[in-house]
């Protein structure tokens, strides 16, 4: 029997990574047969055994407590730029030991901020790839899977950490064309490709229609430290102010709509974002707006079935959407949203970068809401072509008697 493990995904609190997880999981059965052991290594395992409970896989906690000392430690290595991943040992040799396949997943583990990578000189060093050439030496497979990857800057020293590890990979499955022809410009081709995200194979439970009349809005602090690297009180305002506008020119009231809740960690908490937001706005939006708060990944379905479109920074809420016929117009802050709208709508018609959200935002609504119906219609066409990809990947591996070796 083979024993598959998943590592890589911090916490379930992301529904992102929910929906990893529950794709990944479906994927592995696919590929393997229902009868292999699937493991989940948990870093918040007690969250994630309620969320995951259900799908039937083992949960086990590699959770660890963060000491004064090693807060410390990590902060100075960080500071010094210091090419080393400490604490990860006795995690490492955990996995190795217990997996024969080993699936490394979690969207953005691979990729760089823009206000990074634009550094000369900058700490590149990923435990992920530290784990997979510590695996692989012991003859593990590996398959990176659902990722986005890339780019990584000029800094030769990262290009070539990561340019050999890719070689090694068993399997990279990519989730966009970018990621696959990135990864082409580094040399790295024969093991690579392209899958649709995890999320397109996560069904929606419940079938039953939902009246839309909302705007979704879903942002997040996290999206816009990856561009500039802190976010301030006037940045708040302004998208509150934003968004007024966008209730005021449309009619249609809107749905707050978090996808990450991490009360632990604030500036990667979309509800302690967008409730400050939410709060900017004048009494009159306040009232026919509403604020929700999903459970999971397929709780969020619920709500966004209630959206006549969604306005996504987290490319998983967008991706969520476009799973139960709402159109997503992507915020966009790394590449990944790009390549996914040029997946589901075969361009980039459908993005706002963040740099340009004061100017083009009011204007990609209105024209959305005029497209509604051949939008719709063009993500259902979406749906049935990710399930077709999957299928004929897996028969294709089958048919070689090989996983894309």
């Amino acid at each position: 029997m083979r024993r598959v493990g998943i590592y890589g995904i911090f916490g379930l609190y992301n529904y992102g990574c929910e929906a990893i997880l529950r794709g990944t999981v479906d994927f592995v059965r696919r590929l393997f047969g229902n009868d292999c052991s699937i493991v989940y290594y948990s870093r918040n395992y007690q969250e994630d055994k309620r969320i995951a409970d259900e799908l039937k896989i083992s949960i086990v906690s590699i959770s660890r407590r963060s000491t004064f000392l090693s807060k410390c430690c990590s902060k100075m290595i960080d500071i010094l730029q210091i090419q080393i991943t400490p604490f990860y040992k006795a995690e490492f040799e955990r996995i190795i030991r217990e997996s024969d396949v080993v699936m490394l997943v979690g969207g953005d583990l691979y990729t760089l901020p823009a206000y990074l990578r634009k550094r000369k000189r900058y700490r590149y060093v990923n435990y992920l790839v530290e784990f997979g050439n510590r695996a692989m030496k012991k003859g593990k497979s590996i398959m990176i899977y659902g990722a986005s990857i890339g780019p990584f800057g000029e800094y030769r020293k990262a290009l070539f950490y990561y340019k050999e590890h890719f070689k090694k990979v068993n399997a990279i499955i990519c989730r966009e064309q970018i990621s696959v022809d990135y990864l082409k410009t580094l040399g790295i081709k024969d093991n690579v490709t392209m899958l649709p995200d995890p999320a397109f194979l996560v069904k929606d439970p419940q079938k039953m229609y939902i009246e839309k009349k909302y705007i979704g809005i879903n942002m997040s602090e996290f999206s816009l430290r990856e561009l500039y690297g802190s976010v301030g009180e006037d940045v708040i305002l302004k998208l509150s102010t934003l968004l007024e506008n966008l209730y005021l020119n449309t009619g249609k009231p809107l749905m707050f709509i978090p996808h990450v809740i991490h009360p632990a960690e604030k500036s990667d908490d979309d509800v302690a974002f967008l409730s400050k937001v939410f709060e900017k706005l004048p009494d009159k939006v306040k009232e026919e707006s509403i604020f929700v708060k999903p459970e999971s990944f397929l709780d969020t379905k619920h709500y966004l079935k209630q959206c006549v479109i969604a306005i996504c920074a987290r490319m998983h809420c967008a991706v969520n959407a476009i799973t139960v016929h709402t159109p997503a117009l992507f915020l966009v802050y790394s590449t990944k949203a790009l390549g996914m709208a040029e997946y589901v709508y075969g361009n980039r018609e459908w993005c706002v970068s963040f740099c340009d959200i004061e100017e083009k935002l009011g204007e990609k609504v209105k024209d959305m809401l005029e497209n509604v119906e051949a939008l719709q219609n063009q993500i259902l066409n979406c749906q049935q072509l990710s399930i077709e990809k999957y299928e004929a990947y897996v028969h294709k591996c089958k048919d070689e008697k090989q996983w894309a070796v």
